[in-house]
């Protein structure tokens, strides 16, 4: 297994923990309303230190969170009920270096690339900036570098060469 491999299983693993656990939190919280501890406080799941980290989060880094708008349910959707299967079966696929993964890996870069940039939009321009840009930035930063990592390790490398390359290998 090459170390880029490592390197995206890893992130996987940490995307997957943080998608069942924070992401969690705005897909299952009421659309247009604040989330607060009085509403989360009888949750089983995710637990309660997993809250008051997203609380502290919200409060200190990125409070368009906790406003819970249509848009930022929909995104956040995506990462416990869409991504998050999506990181066990990568990591079966390239664990066990199945090609078939190639063209779902890109399609998953682009959507997740795509997806950060409405988060980074709000924290710079959007109404609710982000209270302290450089954590904004060391914590979903990687987000929108992670998705090129991706697409360099998983673009087929013999795309580009013009038909009479391919010819005279054969």
């Amino acid at each position: 297994m090459r170390s880029i491999d490592k390197l995206i299983i890893g992130s996987f693993t940490v995307f997957f923990i943080f998608a069942i656990s924070i992401d969690y939190i705005n897909s299952v919280a009421t659309v247009n309303e604040e989330i607060i501890n009085e509403n989360t406080s009888k949750w089983i799941w995710p637990p309660q230190f997993v809250l008051k980290l997203f609380y502290w989060w919200c409060e200190n880094v990125d409070p368009i969170l906790l406003h819970n708008d249509y848009l930022v349910k929909y995104l956040t959707f995506l990462s416990p009920f869409m991504f998050a299967p999506f990181y066990l079966i990568a990591t079966y696929a390239i664990y066990n270096e199945k090609q078939w993964i190639r063209m779902p890996m890109i399609i998953f870069s682009l959507i997740l690339f795509f997806d950060l940039n409405y988060f980074f939009y709000q924290a710079v321009f959007g109404t609710e900036k982000a209270k302290n840009l450089l954590f904004f930035i060391l914590g979903y930063g990687y987000y929108q570098i992670f998705p090129l990592i991706l697409i360099y390790r998983f673009w087929p490398k013999n795309v580009f060469k013009n038909k009479s390359d391919r010819r005279k290998k054969n």
